[in-house]
């Protein structure tokens, strides 16, 4: 069993999987719609979801942020200290790409942002040339952030295979 000291708060526990499970059915379902020609009512579900979705997950982000600060858990001591700096590393550049992912997402908008139908933020942008790149940054950073996110689970699986219990470390 792993000790308390080295598994992660329930409130950073509870905060790693509501991420995964937004940026997981965001890029997956925002690759269908940029990648498949969808009718447009299936776009525009899809889209509306994710807009919606995504722009409630700022602060929820924001949060799981602070809480990695606030509340650190010791390295995994099954890794020796190499492993240990890449997976720190690794943790980082997910952070910072998630956090471009967010902010591009925001200021690619060309129209309001809808949440759920409960309130309407205007877009911060009103320059077709700034969402455009806005836009294509995104993109690019959605495909980083694939990447990223599969790097993650395929070390989770390999270390999982090794005899390296590092997901006890992320339940309650």
């Amino acid at each position: 069993m792993t000790s308390d000291i080295l598994k992660y708060h329930p409130l950073r526990v509870t905060l790693h999987w509501l991420s995964a499970i937004i940026i997981i059915w965001s890029l997956l379902t925002g690759f269908t719609v940029y990648l498949m020609s969808l009718p447009d009512a299936w776009e525009e579900l899809i889209s509306f979801i994710n807009v919606s979705m995504t722009t409630l997950f700022i602060p929820v982000f924001v949060i799981r942020v602070v809480a990695a600060l606030m509340l650190p858990v010791s390295p995994e001591p099954s890794l020796n200290r190499l492993n240990q700096k890449v997976a720190h590393a690794a943790h980082l550049l997910l952070y910072t790409v998630i956090s471009v992912e967010l902010i591009t997402g925001v200021l690619m908008m060309k129209r309001d942002i809808n949440v759920f139908d409960i309130v309407t933020l205007p877009a911060p942008l009103d320059d077709p040339s700034l969402t455009s790149l806005f836009t294509q940054i995104h993109v690019v950073t959605s495909l980083l952030l694939l990447l990223l996110v599969a790097l993650h689970i395929l070390a989770v699986i390999k270390h999982q295979f090794t005899g390296k219990n590092v997901l006890a470390r992320m339940k309650y």
